[in-house]
């Protein structure tokens, strides 16, 4: 029996999607594993991955759903982050109506100060 050669073609596939696969690729730009990357560092088309090679086209999906869910960066807990945010926006309320308190103290003190003052105004010019 003689073995099966493999055509150049499917060879170049499979060292472009290993390379990928361990980040060595040629074109140096470390991109996730699709068929568009597969075909780029192996320099043909996508149509021919998907029309000639529907098998190494299948390995290829395979591939890339399995590093894109181990590629998802984890979201903080939202709660948490909410309720700090919550606690900070509190905080600042609370600051706020301080703020107010004594803005609102002051601008009567100025007010009674301002009554004072046009009252003796208006007695020197009498």
């Amino acid at each position: 029996m003689r073995a099966e050669r493999k055509s150049p073609t499917r060879r170049r596939l499979e060292l472009a999607l290993r390379r990928l696969q361990f980040g060595r690729m040629q074109s140096g730009t470390g991109e996730r594993i699709s068929i568009a990357a597969v075909a780029r560092e192996a320099g043909l088309s996508n149509a021919t991955i998907h029309n000639r090679y529907p098998d190494i086209a299948e390995r290829v999906r395979a591939l890339h759903v399995k590093t894109s869910r181990h590629r998802r960066k984890p979201l903080p807990d939202s709660t948490d982050v909410l309720q700090r945010k919550l606690k900070e926006a509190r905080q600042a309320i609370e600051q706020l109506k301080s703020d107010l308190v004594k803005s609102q103290s002051i601008n009567l003190r100025l007010a009674k100060e301002n009554e004072q003052l046009t009252a003796r105004l208006k007695k020197g010019s009498q």
